[in-house]
């Protein structure tokens, strides 16, 4: 029981990821690839704001900020003009700006281990072996809140169904008088947000480094498929089952690298059981 515990909390930091991977592949049909090094590079300002006596949680909102407005940025000046042109050209522009935000963080910021106090507070509590700390439990708030949150807008909203109405048929949406590229701009801004608060909240159950997310990305592209590119809440779903697989192979084995190779494996198997994913064609 504690194992699954402890997967269910280390999931969430997955399934956070996940969430904001399909968010904008449901808005945009793009492959985010920079959607890790994104929040990373808020969590490097928010980092850097700390470290110069901006008291934590302004340091938390200007780096979901940052993150959020860099997201925009690489929609309105890459994503945009490449799209509907070649969108394999525009995932692979996605790529680009990974390695550009990370080389700047390491020229900036340096290789070194760096840690980001817990934006809410303190505390902790036992449960049998395992000690659960705020910022693990954050992490499966958020991530819980988010994906219903996001599940609800979509589904339930005027401006949800114009994203989903825009992805569908763009030429079509366009003539019902719905503004495609502010849609997608919109769903990036929420990526970018989403990516932001989950690099941080990371960042405060765990050390850092430059290129850091990007384990935790692939970890959360992993859930996303597993989940089914197009339902958020399989987003959600495949975050915690791939922490809870984790966790489950960490209990019971000492070979390294073990519960990183499971998480793969489980999507293969799952995968070839039902290659849509868990919940895939459901659109919440």
């Amino acid at each position: 029981m504690t194992a699954i515990i402890n997967g269910v909390l280390s999931g969430s930091a997955y399934a956070l990821i996940a969430v904001g991977f399909v968010m904008i592949y449901k808005g945009s049909r793009i492959f985010n690839l920079a959607h890790g090094e994104i929040g990373a590079f808020g969590l490097f300002i928010a980092w850097y704001l700390h470290n110069h006596k901006v008291p934590v949680l302004i340091a938390f909102v200007a780096g979901v900020v940052v993150a959020t407005l860099v997201a925009i940025i690489v929609e309105r000046t890459l994503v945009r003009r490449l799209v509907d042109r070649s969108p394999l050209a525009a995932v692979a522009s996605t790529l680009g700006v990974a390695f550009v935000l990370a080389y700047y963080e390491f020229l900036q910021f340096g290789v070194n281990i760096k840690t980001f106090p817990p934006p809410f507070g303190t505390f902790s509590f036992n449960i049998g072996n395992l000690t659960v700390t705020s910022s693990r439990i954050m992490l499966l708030v958020f991530a819980a809140a988010t994906a219903a949150g996001l599940a609800v807008f979509l589904k339930r909203t005027k401006f949800g169904l114009e994203v989903t109405a825009a992805v569908s048929d763009k030429t079509l949406a366009r003539l019902s008088g719905i503004r495609v590229n502010r849609t997608r701009m919109f769903v990036w801004a929420l990526g970018g947000a989403t990516s932001g608060i989950a690099a941080i909240l990371i960042a405060s159950v765990n050390t850092f480094t430059p290129l850091s997310t990007t384990l935790v990305l692939i970890r959360g592209l992993t859930a996303a498929l597993l989940g089914g590119l197009t339902s958020i809440t399989g987003a959600f779903v495949g975050g915690i089952a791939i922490g809870v697989v984790e966790a489950l192979v960490t209990a019971h084995t000492t070979v390294q690298g073990a519960d990183y190779t499971a998480g793969f494996v489980a999507l293969l198997v799952a995968l070839l059981l039902r290659p849509q994913g868990i919940f895939g064609g459901s659109e919440a």
